[in-house]
């Protein structure tokens, strides 16, 4: 089962939600990357960042992520992100 990204932006507000995480630490260590700026894509995405705080349950994740005044976080690059970290699971099986 491919994770699903969705993604909503309101304001300042984005939340993302990833549904059917089967590999839930290297997710949350490439989110985490991100937010310190080792980020997986070349994407400067992340400095549009005030906070992001990350809720974890078995299989999804959702992260709440406050924007900067003025900006708006692309969702595409959001996925591009975490893709890799998916495909590599998916080609060990």
């Amino acid at each position: 089962v491919a994770m699903e990204i969705r993604s909503k932006q309101t304001g300042s507000s984005l939340v993302v939600n990833l549904q059917n995480v089967s590999n839930q630490n290297e997710v949350l260590e490439a989110i985490q990357g991100c937010a310190d700026g080792q980020c997986a894509c070349s994407t400067d995405e992340y400095q549009k960042v005030q906070s992001l705080e990350i809720q974890s349950s078995p299989n999804s994740i959702q992260l709440n992520i406050e924007v900067k005044a003025g900006e708006v976080i692309d969702p595409n690059c959001i996925s591009e992100c975490l893709a890799p970290v998916e495909e590599v699971k998916t080609s060990q099986k």
